[in-house]
C-alpha cells in the first residue's frame, strides 16, 4: 500500500511506501499511478486530495464482506458501481467529497461514514446489524484521515477521535446508492413517488397464476403496489381461502376482530359492516395508532337475487393531492389539527376502548403527503384549541364531500370466487346497501400488516424485477 500526503494548498508532492521511506512517482508498481495510492495526512491541519481515484487490485475488504455474507447478490446487481474521479477530504477532516466518473458529487460527513462502516467490529455477519459503539465514539474529535479506493467496489476510510483510530470499508455501489445530497434525495423520492390513474378499471389476476409461481405472485403485489387495488379470480368458493390467499404474502395480522373477519348481516351487528346499510367511503380501524395495511375480501356467497350490495373504491391519496391544488386553507387545516378516531364497545365479547388524535393528513419533511385517516363512523368528539374548531369543521365538510360526490371511483359488484385485495391505507372502501330478503352476502376479510408487505414486494423486485423500490403507499415512511 502506498500513501500519498498533500499539504495544504500544494498537489501531492510525497509519496511513501508501506514502510514509509520517500518514493518517486516513477518507482511505483507497473499499472498503479499517484491517483492509486491511499490518500492520507498525519496532521489535521492539511488537506488530502486526489486528482484520480484509480482503484488497487487486491480486494481483500471486499472479499471479506462477501465471506461474512454481507454482500446481498439480489440487491447489489442492481446497484452500478461508479469509479471515483477524485476524492477530497475537506472541512478539517469532517467531509469527504466524492466526484463520481458522471459528475455527481456526494458529500459524506465524517460522523456517518463511521456509523455505516462495513467492517467486523462495526457489522454483524450475514444480518448486517450496526454494533458501533457510541459510548466510546467522541464526535467532537472525530476526522477522517485517510480514504483510498480498493479494487473496483470498496471505500477504505481512517478515521481518528482522540487517540483511537478506527479503519474500515464501506460498499462503493452502497455509497452512491445512499448518497444523501439534494439531488440524490431529490431522485430516490420521485422514485416512490404515488402515481394516480385516470382509468379507474380494477386490474386482476387469477388465483392459478399467484399460486402457481413467485412471478405470478409478483404480478399481483405489482398491481397493488402501482394501483392500490386488485381483484383475484376464481378463488375458490369456501370460508377460510382469504387467510390462505393472504398468507402468500405475509403473516396475517390480527384485530379487535380476530385473524378473520366474516361480512355478513347479523342481529345486533357490532359493526355496520355486518348489517345491510349503506357504507360510505372508508378506511378500516383508524382508532389504531398503525391501522391494517393490505385488506381482502373474498367472497364466499352473493346470491344473485340480492339487490345493491355493490362496493365501491376510491383513492384517498389522489383526493388529498386535489384538496391542496383546488382549497389549500382546507388542506393546510386537515394536515395541522388533529381529529380524534375512536371505537368504545363494551358489549362485546372482549370489550374495546380504543382512541387516538392526529390529524387526517400527515406529512413528511419535504411536505409531501405520506397518509391519510378517513373513517367518519369512527371520529369522536373534537378535542383542540377553540380557534380551530370552526376552521376544522370547514375543512371536514369539504373533504367528506369531496369523497362522496368524487367522480373516479372504482366500482365492481362481486361474485362469488372473487376476492379484493387493496391497499386500507391509501384506497378507501364502501358498499350500497342491500336487501338480504332473497338471500345470502357473505365476504370473509382479513389483513396484512403494511410494512410486511413492503418487504415481501420489494424482495421480488430485486429478485425478479428492475431492483426499483417499492411505492410509497401510505405507510407513514417519511422517506
Amino acid at each position: 500500500m502506498f500513501r500519498a500526503v498533500v499539504w495544504r494548498g500544494h498537489r501531492c508532492q510525497i509519496v511513501l511506501n508501506q514502510a514509509g521511506k520517500q518514493i518517486r512517482p516513477n518507482e511505483l508498481a507497473p499499472g498503479y499511478s499517484l491517483a492509486s495510492c491511499y490518500v492520507g495526512c498525519t496532521s489535521r491541519n492539511a488537506r488530502m486530495t486526489s486528482t484520480r481515484a484509480w482503484p488497487s487490485r487486491a480486494t481483500p475488504h471486499l472479499d471479506s464482506i462477501k465471506a461474512r455474507g454481507l454482500y446481498n447478490n439480489d440487491v447489489m446487481k442492481h446497484l452500478k458501481t461508479y469509479s471515483i474521479k477524485e476524492l477530497t477530504v475537506t472541512n478539517d477532516g469532517t467531509l469527504l467529497r466524492i466526484l463520481w466518473e458522471d459528475d455527481h458529487v456526494s458529500q459524506f460527513h465524517a460522523s456517518w461514514l463511521r456509523h455505516n462502516c462495513h467492517c467486523p467490529e462495526c457489522r454483524l455477519d450475514y444480518n448486517g446489524m450496526i454494533t458501533v459503539n457510541f459510548d466510546t465514539l467522541d464526535l467532537d474529535q472525530l476526522r477522517i484521515t485517510g480514504a483510498s479506493v480498493e479494487g473496483e467496489e470498496v471505500l477504505t476510510v481512517r478515521w481518528q477521535d482522540g487517540g483511537t483510530v478506527h479503519e474500515g470499508p464501506l460498499l462503493l455501489a452502497w455509497l452512491r446508492d445512499n448518497c444523501y445530497s439534494e439531488q440524490a434525495d431529490k431522485d430516490r423520492r420521485s422514485r416512490i413517488a404515488v402515481t394516480f390513474y385516470d382509468d379507474k378499471t380494477i386490474p386482476d389476476v387469477s388465483y392459478d397464476d399467484i399460486i402457481a409461481s413467485e412471478r405470478g405472485l409478483y404480478r399481483w403485489l405489482s398491481h397493488l403496489s402501482e394501483r392500490g387495488i386488485c381483484l383475484v379470480t376464481n378463488v375458490p368458493k369456501q370460508t377460510g381461502m382469504v387467510q390462505q390467499v393472504a398468507q402468500l404474502i405475509a403473516p396475517i395480522q390480527h384485530t379487535i376482530y380476530g385473524e378473520t373477519f366474516d361480512v355478513v348481516s347479523t342481529p345486533r351487528p357490532v359493526n355496520a359492516a355486518y348489517s345491510p346499510v349503506k357504507l360510505d367511503l372508508h378506511m378500516d380501524q383508524v382508532h389504531y395508532e398503525s391501522p391494517p395495511g393490505l385488506q381482502f375480501l373474498h367472497c364466499v356467497e352473493f346470491d344473485p337475487d340480492i339487490v345493491g350490495g355493490d362496493n365501491t373504491f376510491a383513492d384517498i391519496h389522489e383526493i388529498a393531492h386535489k384538496l391542496r391544488e383546488e382549497t389549500p386553507e382546507f388542506f393546510n387545516t386537515l394536515s395541522r389539527v388533529p381529529v380524534t378516531f375512536q371505537t368504545v364497545h363494551y358489549s362485546r365479547e372482549y370489550p374495546v376502548h380504543l382512541r387516538i388524535q392526529r390529524p387526517i393528513i400527515s406529512l413528511n419533511h419535504h411536505s409531501e403527503i405520506v397518509s391519510v385517516f378517513w373513517h367518519p363512523l369512527l371520529v369522536g368528539p373534537l378535542q383542540v384549541h377553540t380557534d380551530d374548531v370552526e376552521p376544522f369543521y370547514k375543512a371536514y365538510k369539504h373533504l367528506y364531500t369531496m369523497i362522496n360526490s368524487y367522480k373516479s371511483i372504482y366500482k365492481i359488484r362481486m361474485v362469488a370466487g372473487d376476492l379484493i385485495s387493496f391497499n386500507n391505507r391509501r384506497v378507501l372502501h364502501g358498499r350500497a346497501s342491500y336487501s338480504n330478503q332473497k338471500g345470502t352476502r357473505h365476504l370473509q376479510g382479513t389483513y396484512v400488516e403494511i410494512s410486511e408487505f413492503q418487504s415481501r414486494l420489494q424482495v421480488l423486485h430485486n429478485k425478479l424485477g428492475d431492483g426499483r423500490p417499492a411505492t410509497r403507499c401510505g405507510s407513514l415512511d417519511w422517506q
